[in-house]
């Protein structure tokens, strides 16, 4: 039989006020016992239930309705009980493990729902190292403690105090209220680790069971949203982990990919190198040919391409355009190779006819490369190198910027070194009479950048006809 105080003196004092998500506060209710005074319940409590007693009725009080925010999937919760008093720990059983309690719950205007109550599977224990005991072997089995109801005073054995140390250093997860009938010198003997731990909290006796139920229902709930939120954190750190490791393994793969990419890159230099160097070579033989059949203009095109190379570079042309130019340049009079010897040698001015072959020369060497594959516009500049800004030279008639600009660059550079060197039919005008022709027909006959590029060159010193371009 539950056995509870006399309706007059069913009060009770909590000191410690206790709410989750605003579901509920537990406060202090009623007239607080007196210092010095002790009340229990069970067998030595006076008075008996109520007729008519029921949890239910006596849970009215709450805002079901709030209430429910607490339920969760889990319906049972363990509960630990521990008192020397086996009334008591009689009554826990009586008031937790009764059936499910269904309650009305309101959800509008005239409209209610019924909710059900949490359930509690609750274990009884009266001593503190057997209390210590059962918990330890109910983490070890997977099937901890929501919340222990813990007596101060447990004789003849250690205290309360002492058990609640030795549990939550167990089990930190678990939430223990310490009930005693008097309140006073035990607060003093609490160790400090414990004195304001989120898990310790004090009712005191005589107690409702409402307040129980309450306690119960609250700290399960709270329980059971804390394990949820562990199992999350666990969950995200194993995903995080996952993925972590994910991640390490496509970086690995990239960086492995990237020395791929680095040593293919450099082998493909490097047989760009060959090839440059393959193209120079035979670039260099062509060149050779042509003027072995003219040697009194021998290494014209290799000291042509040598300053068509760096007025190119004066003008700003990036590198790969200053590369197509100087390997133009080197050819440009390629086409000459179709010419008969006598013209290329012939000591005196050359007839309308023979000037006419010498003229045709540019579109030869055209006809010679524009099969070949090259990555610039070679065969495009042996052509147009003697076209004129004007429209005057030969063989399209070609103006301004419809010439191409590295051929304009040739041009300028072919003027130059023919006219500062020997040829049979003339003696070297000079380099000075060189220039002064480009700098009089500047932006007529010439391009004027090119011009201006190849006057700063020589004015400064930094060309001069020297060894030729590939030696």
């Amino acid at each position: 039989m539950l056995l509870l105080p006399a309706a007059s003196s069913r009060c009770y004092a909590v000191i410690y006020s206790f709410s989750i998500s605003g579901c509920y506060e537990i406060r202090p209710v009623g007239r607080p016992i007196g210092p010095g005074k002790r009340r229990c319940c069970g067998p030595r409590a006076t008075g008996a239930v109520p007729v008519g007693f029921n949890l239910a009725s006596e849970l009215s009080d709450l805002n079901p309705h709030k209430d429910a925010k607490l339920l969760l999937s889990d319906r049972f919760f363990n509960i630990l009980a521990v008192d020397d008093d086996e009334g008591l720990q009689d009554i826990y059983k009586d008031i937790l493990e009764s059936a499910p309690v269904n309650i009305a719950a309101p959800v509008g205007a005239g409209q209610s729902e019924c909710i059900e109550a949490p359930c509690f599977r609750v274990t009884c224990r009266s001593q503190a190292k057997e209390t210590v005991a059962v918990v330890r072997e109910s983490v070890a089995q997977g099937e901890p403690f929501a919340a222990v109801f813990l007596d101060v005073n447990l004789p003849p054995g250690p205290s309360g105090i002492w058990a609640a140390g030795e549990i939550l250093r167990i089990d930190p997860a678990v939430n223990i209220v310490l009930v005693t009938g008097y309140i006073g010198s035990e607060l003093g003997n609490l160790p400090r680790q414990l004195t304001f731990s989120d898990r310790l909290m004090f009712l005191q006796k005589p107690f409702h069971p409402q307040e129980i139920v309450q306690f119960a229902s609250a700290l399960s709930a709270k329980w059971s949203a804390e394990r949820q939120v562990r199992s999350l954190n666990a969950n995200l750190e194993g995903l995080v982990r996952r993925r972590t490791a994910e991640l390490q393994d496509s970086n690995e793969m990239l960086r492995r990919e990237v020395d791929r990419r680095c040593q293919v890159q450099q082998e493909l230099q490097q047989s760009l190198d060959r090839l440059r160097k393959i193209i120079g070579g035979a670039v260099m033989a062509i060149a050779m040919t042509v003027e072995k059949r003219d040697p009194y203009t021998s290494g014209h095109q290799q000291r042509v391409a040598a300053l068509s190379c760096a007025i190119g570079k004066e003008m700003g042309l990036s590198s790969d355009r200053v590369e197509g130019l100087t390997i133009a340049s080197a050819i440009h009079d390629i086409g000459k190779i179709s010419l008969p010897a006598e013209i290329l040698t012939k000591p005196s001015q050359l007839n309308r006819m023979e000037m006419g072959l010498v003229q045709a020369h540019a579109q030869a060497g055209y006809e010679i490369l524009h099969n070949v594959d090259f990555p610039w516009p070679v065969a495009d500049i042996v052509l147009q190198h003697h076209e004129r800004m004007n429209g005057t030279g030969y063989p399209q008639h070609l103006m301004g910027d419809a010439i191409l600009k590295e051929a304009r660059i040739v041009s300028v550079a072919d003027v130059v070194e023919t006219m500062s060197s020997h040829r049979p039919y003339r003696p070297a005008r000079g380099l000075d009479s060189a220039l002064g022709e480009i700098s009089a027909q500047r932006g007529i006959l010439y391009d004027a950048d090119a011009v201006d590029s190849c006057l700063t060159l020589m004015q400064e010193g930094r060309f001069e006809f020297a060894s030729p371009v590939f030696a």
